[in-house]
């Protein structure tokens, strides 16, 4: 049984400074715990209806609860959850971890959770492992960013950090995603480069465009005014990944 102490722990989750202060994070829904049981990640505790357990392994150094759906929707951010949540460790990454044999993507400013997560697991789909998050962009622990990557975020390593530090640290030409931009052709996709993507209401910050090469645009067909930054940062992906 969980004590109202517990209880009043998991809530607290839902809340920036008592992640950063306890180090840990929510996950929900049957996908995201099975993809984090498989995972490198320390897990804490896993509450699970009696069916989720029946089908998924209870095995594991950490605390395995049997609780009710409605004790999950109340404890999480799911509306209907009738299968589990778990609680992990977060980790922290810095620039030092990594690597510039690959394209690396770098959002600046992009602060809907949603689409956060919807990139994290867009990049997972392409084969990107890294993403470069500026300071101001949503909170990778986010309930609303883990939820959005359907698993994702136990393989695509996020680094938080401040740009300038960013360009400071690696040799890639650095291009911008814009709509006024150059054609994706014009530039060598073969070799690694950084491709960040902006806020879709202010673009890029001021430090991105003092370290760039160029904007680049993803041609435009029909009528639409822009395009949802999680679409654009798929169709780049889609682009960058094939030439390689």
């Amino acid at each position: 049984m969980l004590s109202r102490k517990e209880q009043k722990f998991i809530k607290s989750l839902k809340v920036k400074k008592y992640r950063m202060r306890e180090k840990c994070f929510l996950i929900e829904g049957a996908k995201n715990v099975q993809e984090l049981l498989k995972s490198d990640f320390d897990i804490e505790m896993i509450l699970g209806t009696e069916e989720f357990f029946s089908l998924n392994l209870k095995s594991g150094d950490h605390r395995n609860e049997i609780v009710t759906a409605e004790m999950l929707q109340q404890l999480g951010t799911f509306k209907t959850n009738e299968d589990a949540l778990a609680i992990a460790r977060t980790k922290s990454y810095d620039l030092d971890t990594l690597s510039f044999d690959d394209h690396i993507f770098v959002l600046d400013g992009v602060g809907d959770p949603g689409n956060v997560g919807t990139i994290i697991r867009t990049l997972d789909w392409f084969g990107f492992d890294q993403l470069i998050c500026s300071s101001d962009c949503a909170e990778f622990y986010h309930p609303k960013v883990i939820n959005s990557t359907m698993g994702s975020f136990t393989r695509v390593k996020v680094v938080s950090c401040e740009l300038e530090n960013f360009y400071q640290n690696n040799n890639l030409p650095v291009y911008a995603a814009d709509m006024d931009g150059n054609p994706l052709d014009r530039i060598n996709q073969k070799e690694p480069l950084v491709m960040v993507m902006g806020s879709e209401s202010h673009g890029v910050s001021p430090i991105t465009l003092q370290n760039m090469e160029a904007r680049i645009t993803i041609p435009r067909f029909g009528g639409a005014e822009s395009l949802n930054v999680g679409i654009a940062t798929g169709i780049l992906a889609g682009h960058l990944r094939m030439s390689r």
